[in-house]
């Protein structure tokens, strides 16, 4: 007799075609009804949480906390986590990941709960290359998903990553919905259980089926304990479990697939999300950056000093970005009140995370003695040589910058109107007594930009001296600016022209998917362009180009044809040359007044067979496919479109691109592309030629659109030496810059830490010590040094184990 395992669950999206706090109404409403049902209904044995331990807080904060249902969750028949939220995995970072375990391990540990041992992924829109080297390095043994597997005949397999790192994974054929009862009556919904556990078996004779008895939002029935007992027989046996149950029955899986999960055939995985609502992704790349590679960093400086510096403020700014990651709230395919809601959390983080970056750096350096200098720390593992730019405030006179020992220091002042409130304002703010100190008029505001060479995790000060400026001197950069506005280079033995253009083509697709209807493209290469020099220093130059790009106002009513009105897209295309290297950072400033269309960055290189862009502890290779077959049959047509975090890189060109936070690139016959807006008015349509049928709620979502002003931020990198390890050094000197403030302090501290070998992954503070991860990504494996006590640990933050240690990814816990 075969065993039917049957798992009854909700899967909880938190926010999507409503808002957070009308959702949460259900789930109170659904969870209240579980305790009654377990109380009172003895073959209801377990109910799964969807994974997630964000629902304990919710639940918590709108109902208090009640401990007949914490007792149920003690006593293993609910089952939470082991996430905090489910997020999205190409749109985050691994580190950001990880810390989504980690705040979970702490709301487990206030409400005295275990977590499933399960890594349970089951609605990601894909699945990140890395991801099996996350669940191994927290000691997770199974994991479970849905969306992006091919060519997979069973209901299991190994799941490894691209360095090796393997783990058993559930494959839900059918979805994690696949026994849901959908509200219909008994006899229907025993007809369904019976026929979806005899087509699995089918599929899979060697393991016994998995019946996932719940879908979005779905109330349990009390019921169904008592319906698996009916319809078991002489040859299924239906069995309410846990998923920790089932897995437990289950053989070593015989197939295997290796890297990313991201094939449209079975499933719809969606993948224009990378696109939708750009803006957020920006706020979100911004706001990660920010905590791991600044806030972090001082925080773990000032532990490894003797200053324990409230982790709780930490987390707090981590509890807002992780609430933004689920899909339905950082992909931006939900009801324009739900993306407000994201921007807001996302805008607070930030705004946290500088406060108490600010407050770090006055409690690890004192007050500051005066304004006449600036601090830098660089939180990276090698040496900063690049230009720093910051505002200051300066007495009426002349000023240059100079060392410590006196020595000039590369530097241009430009008088500016154009001041934000940075962390030089929030300096004055906390160390001032009196806050009219803060406001009272100090000189005048200058753009600052300097060259200087700042070591990895290092401080280092500058002075501003009485003193004529150095003269301004010029060089000349590989790259030069065409009279449309766009890049030309020679490089590698390779003329390149019109990079950077610009193209338009309609977008009648909604917010997960993007679809054409004529394929009418609009690009920039017969524009002319006014161009402007606004900086000519010895050590960078800024040039900026202005022109107009007329595209139809919006789609036809009929939605077959783009609309004859047009409008005009101005565009600014403001270009940084650096003297030392070969590398041109771009600010592409733009005010969309069009709807239904999508923008993208040409870069019109011909012949590409091969992208490589970067999973969480990695490299991931792309083939560049000729789709030239029938696809009618998919869940969703396959394009040669990507996911990127850091950066895409091009071999054959020796070339790399940084996008700073914007997330999708596509490959068709003008060569690579970077989308910097996709505009639309839809959360879901049923009409798109690109994916059929509905992805959610056809509700209108007008915001979507992105009218207004925008800024999109990339870098190009021009490699003289190809390999991986050169290009992620470029990368992560043109990505993370030093931080730098207007202050001399009355001390700085130094960092008794030294990276041999690898990048910094992480560089943060526990509550036992500081953590360090390094990555080497070409699979060799990372080393540091340090005259502290250090142990080896694992992702969790545990002594570190046979079943935990990844090659080329190492943590230390260092005291």
């Amino acid at each position: 007799m075969k065993r039917v395992f049957v798992v009854t669950h909700t899967h909880w999206d938190r926010e999507w075609y409503t808002t957070f706090e009308v959702y949460r109404q259900r789930l109170s409403i659904l969870l209240s009804q579980l305790v009654s049902i377990l109380k009172t209904e003895d073959t209801f044995r377990h109910f799964h949480l969807d994974g997630q331990t964000v629902v304990l807080e919710d639940f918590v904060e709108n109902d208090g906390t009640k401990e007949e249902f914490f007792e149920l969750v003690r006593r293993g028949k609910i089952a939470v986590g082991p996430w905090y939220v489910l997020p999205d995995e190409f749109l985050i970072s691994g580190e950001s990941f990880i810390r989504n375990y980690l705040y979970s391990q702490q709301v487990a540990k206030r409400f005295n709960v275990p977590l499933s041992r399960v890594a349970y992924l089951p609605d990601m829109f894909g699945h990140n290359a890395y991801t099996p080297t996350i669940l191994k390095g927290l000691g997770m043994e199974w994991a479970v998903v849905w969306r992006g597997v091919d060519d997979v005949k069973g209901t299991s397999f190994v799941w490894s990553s691209p360095m090796g790192e393997a783990i058993d994974t559930v494959y839900l054929v059918h979805s994690y919905s696949n026994a849901a009862h959908w509200g219909q009556d008994e006899e229907h919904f025993k007809s369904h259980l019976l026929s979806e556990a005899k087509l699995l078996t089918s599929l899979d004779p060697e393991n016994e089926p998995l019946l996932m008895n719940g879908t979005d939002h779905e109330m349990p029935r009390p019921d169904v304990g008592k319906i698996l007992k009916e319809i078991s027989n002489e040859e299924m046996k239906f069995v309410h479990a846990s998923l920790e149950e089932y897995v437990s029955r289950l053989k070593k899986p015989r197939e295997s697939l290796s890297g990313e999960l991201r094939s449209p055939k079975r499933a719809p995985i969606l993948k224009d999300v990378l696109s939708a609502r750009i803006w957020e992704k920006l706020m979100q790349y911004e706001a990660e950056r920010l905590y791991l590679h600044y806030v972090e960093p001082l925080f773990a400086t000032a532990k490894l000093g003797g200053i324990d510096l409230p982790l709780e403020s930490l987390w707090y700014g981590w509890k807002l970005i992780l609430q933004c990651h689920p899909h339905d709230s950082l992909c931006g395919c939900s009801v324009d009140e739900v993306h407000k809601n994201v921007q807001d959390r996302l805008a607070r983080a930030i705004n946290h995370g500088k406060a108490i970056l600010v407050r770090a750096l006055l409690e690890m350096c004192g007050k500051p003695v005066d304004k006449m200098g600036i601090t830098l720390f660089n939180p990276t593992e090698s040496e900063y040589d690049g230009v720093v730019e910051l505002n200051v405030r300066l007495p009426e006179g002349e000023w240059r910058l100079v060392s410590q020992d006196g020595r000039p220091i590369e530097c241009v002042l430009f008088p500016t109107e154009d001041v934000q409130k940075d962390l030089n304002t929030l300096i004055d703010f906390y160390s001032h007594p009196s806050t009219i100190d803060v406001f009272k008029d100090q000189g005048r505001w200058y753009r600052c930009f300097l060259k200087t060479p700042v070591q990895g995790l290092s401080f280092k000060q500058l002075s501003f001296v009485h003193g004529e400026r150095q003269k301004a001197g010029t060089f000349e950069s590989i790259f030069t600016i065409q009279q449309n506005g766009t890049l030309k280079a020679k490089h590698d033995g390779k003329s390149l022209e019109n990079l950077c253009y610009v193209e338009d083509v309609e977008d009648v697709g909604d917010e997960y998917n993007y679809s054409y209807a004529c394929k009418e493209k609009y690009d920039s290469k017969n524009c002319i362009a006014e161009i402007e020099t606004l900086i000519d220093s010895s050590f960078f130059k800024r040039v900026e180009a202005r022109f107009s790009l007329e595209v139809p106002a919006q789609i036809a009513a009929d939605r077959k044809s783009r609309s004859r009105q047009t409008v005009s897209i101005p565009f600014r295309f403001v270009y940084t040359f650096h003297r030392d290297m070969k590398r041109v950072d771009v600010d592409v400033f733009f005010n969309n007044t069009a709807k239904d269309h999508r923008m993208s960055v040409v870069f019109p290189l011909k012949g590409l067979s091969e992208l490589i862009s970067d999973g969480y502890f990695g490299p991931v290779k792309r083939s560049i496919q000729k789709l030239e077959g029938d696809y009618s049959s998919w869940s969703e047509l396959p394009e040669n479109q990507f996911p990127t975090y850091w950066f895409v890189s091009v071999p054959q060109y020796r070339m790399t691109i940084v996008p700073k936070g914007l997330r999708e690139v596509f490959v068709d016959e003008k060569g690579l592309h970077l989308t910097i807006l996709r505009s639309v008015g839809w959360l879901s349509r049923n009409d798109l030629i690109t994916r059929p049928g509905h992805a959610g709620p056809g509700f209108e979502t007008p915001q979507a659109q992105g009218l207004g002003e925008h800024k999109a931020s990339f870098s190009i990198l021009l490699h003289d030496d190809y390999d991986i390890e050169n290009v992620y050094k470029a990368v992560r000197e043109c990505a993370i810059a030093p931080l730098a403030v207007q202050a001399r302090f009355e001390k700085l501290p130094r960092i008794d830490i030294g990276v041999e070998k690898g990048f910094l992954s992480a560089f943060k503070p526990s509550e036992e010590g500081v953590i360090l991860r390094l990555f080497c990504p070409d699979g060799s494996e990372p080393s540091m040094k340090t005259t502290r006590r250090a142990i080896e640990v694992d992702f969790a933050e545990e002594p570190l184990s046979e079943k935990t240690k990844i090659k080329h990814v190492k943590t230390w816990l260092i005291h």
